[in-house]
């Protein structure tokens, strides 16, 4: 993943590296399932949902991305 661009990468669900951080996300966020196979099927509900966000009429990618910007800024800040 280091070397690929991430919005051109549809099956980030493959890549080991992004599993492996997403598996390090859920024992942070949801300890319980905090495993590969749910990592997997996380992923690709999140491909799921990012396909069908950016051909929904009315979806704002950018305001999207400004609330995600912030929502991680203030979680730096916190701790």
């Amino acid at each position: 993943m280091s070397d690929s661009d991430v919005f051109k990468d549809r099956h980030l669900y493959e890549d080991e590296e992004v599993i492996e951080k997403t598996i390090n996300y859920l024992r942070l966020n949801d300890p319980e399932n905090a495993n590969r196979d749910y990592a997997i099927g996380f992923l690709k509900f999140m491909q799921r949902f990012a396909f069908v966000a950016e051909k929904s009429e009315g979806f704002d990618f950018d305001k999207f991305f400004d609330k995600y910007k912030k929502s991680q800024e203030q979680s730096t800040e916190n701790g």
